[in-house]
């Protein structure tokens, strides 16, 4: 049913794969390790698209506009809130038609148009994804994202990306910030990694940038951990591999 409904959704046979990061942590690195796993499709940063996908699904899901109306929905009259009593159901109701939106499907049918149009898997890929530096910038809304995304994309994993604050806030655009703001910004955004990693141990691991230069030994712990075998010698390619971007 969800396979003939969503199929870009479950196109992906194994599930998805979502590096959660900050700029400048060595994320793209991560991502040219998962690419060199056979069947995975890793793709890069989005502008965080799924983040706003996710706040229209929480409000169509919360919002009572929404919510009165799909409760009252086929109610007796004496059952209906009184605010709605003469109204649900009418073309003249100012929010005429919110009681036929079903959040689940909507939900569903938007990842399905985020996989399809946007990250376009490759043809054999039995595992999707993509990083992503944006995910922290709404901390009161962190856990209901990755938890949208948990509960939306086929065995959804998060790898979380932390890197040396000290070597971050000298990197690039950030050095051009004070480095205390930019300190605090990033703790915060590692904080609520812990979190989240501490609620949902069996599909979160927390990669540490530093320790890749322990080599692919490293990496095959991160590896393990998704249920994928390694190969040394693509894995040292890798790593040896000068990234500019």
């Amino acid at each position: 049913m969800d396979l003939q409904k969503y199929p870009a959704l479950y196109a992906p046979k194994e599930g998805y794969v979502f590096v959660v990061t900050y700029g400048r942590s060595g994320s793209t690195l991560t991502q040219s390790l998962l690419n060199s796993i056979p069947g995975y499709c890793i793709r890069g940063e989005n502008g965080n698209i799924p983040y706003f996908f996710s706040r229209a699904i929480d409000f169509v899901t919360n919002n009572n506009m929404y919510s009165w109306r799909r409760e009252d929905k086929g109610k007796d009259a004496s059952e209906i809130r009184p605010y709605l009593k003469n109204i649900i159901g009418m073309p003249f109701d100012p929010w005429a038609g919110a009681e036929c939106v079903d959040p689940e499907d909507f939900q569903r049918s938007l990842m399905n148009l985020f996989v399809e149009k946007v990250l376009q898997p490759e043809e054999g890929c039995r595992v999707a994804g993509f990083k992503e530096i944006r995910f922290h910038e709404d901390p009161g809304f962190f856990k209901k994202y990755l938890n949208t995304i948990r509960d939306t994309f086929p065995n959804a994993r998060f790898l979380f990306q932390t890197r040396n604050l000290e070597s971050v806030s000298k990197s690039s655009w950030w050095s051009k910030q004070p480095k205390e703001k930019v300190v605090q910004m990033l703790r915060n955004a590692e904080r609520l990694y812990r979190e989240y990693s501490v609620e949902n141990p069996e599909i979160t691991f927390t990669i540490e940038y530093e320790k890749y230069s322990e080599g692919p030994e490293y990496v095959a712990s991160i590896f393990d951990f998704l249920g994928e075998p390694h190969d040394q010698d693509k894995i040292a390619a890798v790593l040896n591999r000068s990234l500019k971007h």
